[in-house]
């Protein structure tokens, strides 16, 4: 289980949904991650809550009757301009490149056939194989990182697990296809 996703979703379940108090939330960002002394935990919490705000504020907008003048547009707006200036400040800058639902929906499909074609070939090396699982499944989890970095983790992944001996040369030609299957689409 990786606790800063889990307290990040429940953060966000508690504090980004119907406000219009953008202050109290920034307040209250600000605190849940002060105690958090890994830079890239500190990113990976307040990306959940971006991602939460956005969903919340796109479910909003077909129920707005005055966009332009309303209170929880204007804190989902802001919730997401000062978060977004909080991870400039820890030295992650977006590259525009973001996971939409959909493309998550299709990374973790195709993720998803790669585990079992992994598990069809795991040809009884048990522990090595656990280890391959739980790198390639850790990816669920760094959507953040942005398209061009998840995919070179990816490859990096099978690369390093090639070079180091985790994985034979045999099973890594069988991996790259299907990781490039998932970065072609």
């Amino acid at each position: 289980m990786d606790i800063i996703l889990e307290n990040a979703k429940r953060f966000s379940d508690l504090h980004i949904r119907n406000t219009d108090n953008y202050e109290e939330v920034l307040s209250l960002t600000k605190k849940a991650i002060y105690d958090i002394d890994n830079p890239l935990d500190k990113i990976k919490f307040l990306n959940v809550v971006i991602e939460k705000n956005g969903i919340e504020y796109e479910k909003h907008k077909p129920k707005c009757t005055n966009p332009a003048s309303c209170r929880f547009n204007i804190a989902y707006e802001n919730i997401n301009y000062y978060l977004k200036q909080e991870l400039n400040r820890l030295g992650f800058h977006s590259q525009g490149d973001e996971f939409s639902e959909s493309d998550k929906q299709v990374a973790e499909s195709k993720i998803d056939q790669i585990l079992k074609e992994l598990n069809e070939i795991k040809l009884g090396q048990q522990i090595l194989h656990e280890d391959l699982m739980k790198e390639i499944e850790e990816l669920k989890s760094l959507y953040f990182l942005g398209k061009k970095k998840w995919y070179q983790l990816l490859i990096g992944k099978g690369v390093e697990m090639t070079v180091s001996g985790v994985v034979s040369e045999t099973i890594s030609k069988q991996i790259l296809p299907l990781a490039n299957k998932l970065i072609d689409g």
